[in-house]
């Protein structure tokens, strides 16, 4: 039993159902603030590879828990269908912002930035997940 535990009594509401519900989320969300404090620059904090995401599918057991202090595998996106709406996004962004902004850049960036998180709500199409797809496809020089 943990010292908060033992300080304080147990509300009535505290049955074994809800205390095994509790047991299959507190490693996704003691993941989670490993990786907080990782990220924060704060003593203790571990590089686990754990975003939001993450943690709400191994807390709803959509994602298995990776054993203590290792790493989630790394986010691959490897299939087509995953790829096309960032690059096309990308590409369409080059044909009416190109003029104005021969290379990407910072203004660039958090302009196509604001618009993507206005109109694109999938946890897995996060703009710090797409925005390299994004840029790869703003980029794109086409052979003639």
């Amino acid at each position: 039993m943990n010292t908060m535990q033992n300080k304080t009594s147990q509300p009535h509401f505290y049955d074994e159902e809800s205390m095994g519900a509790w047991d299959r989320v507190k490693e996704a969300f003691r993941r989670d603030w490993e990786q907080t404090k990782h990220d924060l620059g704060l003593p203790g904090g571990h590089e686990l590879n754990q975003s939001v995401v993450d943690t709400v599918k191994q807390a709803t057991a959509a994602e298995s828990i990776p054993a203590d202090d290792r790493p989630n595998p790394p986010k691959v996106i490897g299939a087509w269908s995953e790829a096309e709406y960032p690059i096309g996004y990308g590409y369409a962004a080059r044909r009416k912002f190109g003029t104005a902004h021969p290379r990407w850049n910072e203004e660039l960036d958090k302009r196509l930035r604001a618009d993507w998180e206005a109109h694109t709500k999938r946890a897995e199409h996060e703009w710090d997940r797409v925005s390299r797809l994004v840029r790869f496809g703003y980029e794109h020089q086409p052979r003639h």
